[in-house]
């Protein structure tokens, strides 16, 4: 279940004033809008949002793949990918940083492609229109998911992935090159497993192995990231090679 969607800010009513003007819709309100009547606009609710998704009737109207939708707010479906009654919930705690970050991606979405038509009162906005202690945990959480994503994003700067090809029984190869991983660069690297801290789970990435480290002080070995230790050398490498056999197990 997909619809292109490109990043925007979504609009967010913050003044006593904006949130008079919304509208409120009940949960009973909502329901009565789920594309059942053609002679009623369609709406949608996403973390409390109400659209009114009319303009795609062929696929939130009845029949269509995105009805189940339609009249409720469904927020936590939209990442888990479960459309039962019971996994159209609007309850959102406990999901981890990437799905997190997938639910602000579908609502910047929805407020770019569809129109905002107003708050639904229950678990994210009050009968008046203010936000819930459900709201601000929500915030909270997206406020960690956003964080944890601008770090790995700096890792997969400063360490690269490699390139990689793999043939059943045959085995493969992962090699650096300066646009590895679609970092571009003014060095290639070697490749390594790198390991997070207290996980045997690795991934492939390209280290300098020239210079300071990239993290941490400088031992001044000028061998740039071979040192660090989550990095460790493929088997049967050269350490120095920037191509890497792998062996069909």
């Amino acid at each position: 279940m997909r619809e292109d969607k490109e990043a925007a800010e979504p609009e967010a009513a913050s003044s006593k004033e904006e949130v008079n003007r919304d509208r409120l819709f009940t949960v009973e309100e909502l329901a009565q809008h789920d594309g059942s009547d053609e002679s009623k606009p369609i709406y949608m609710a996403l973390i409390g949002q109400v659209f009114d998704v009319t303009k795609g009737k062929q696929h939130y109207g009845k029949g269509g793949g995105y009805a189940f939708f339609s009249g409720r707010d469904g927020s936590r479906s939209f990442v888990s990918g479960d459309f039962t009654e019971e996994g159209l919930t609007d309850n959102v705690t406990g999901l981890d940083n990437s799905n997190v970050i997938g639910l602000e991606d579908w609502l910047t979405f929805y407020h770019k492609d569809y129109t905002y038509a107003g708050k639904l009162i229950g678990t994210f906005y009050d009968s008046s229109g203010r936000g819930t202690p459900k709201l601000a945990e929500y915030q909270q959480m997206l406020k960690v998911a956003q964080g944890a994503h601008l770090a790995e994003e700096e890792m997969r700067r400063l360490f690269p992935p490699c390139n990689s090809h793999w043939a059943q029984g045959k085995g493969g190869a992962v090699w650096c090159s300066k646009e590895s991983g679609g970092i571009k660069r003014d060095w290639v690297g070697v490749p390594r497993r790198f390991y997070k801290a207290g996980s045997t789970d690795f991934r492939c990435v390209c280290v300098r192995n020239t210079g300071a480290p990239s993290i941490g002080e400088d031992d001044h070995r000028k061998i740039g990231d071979l040192g660090n230790p989550n990095m460790r050398s493929y088997d049967f490498c050269h350490p120095e090679s920037v191509t890497c056999a792998i062996k069909d197990d």
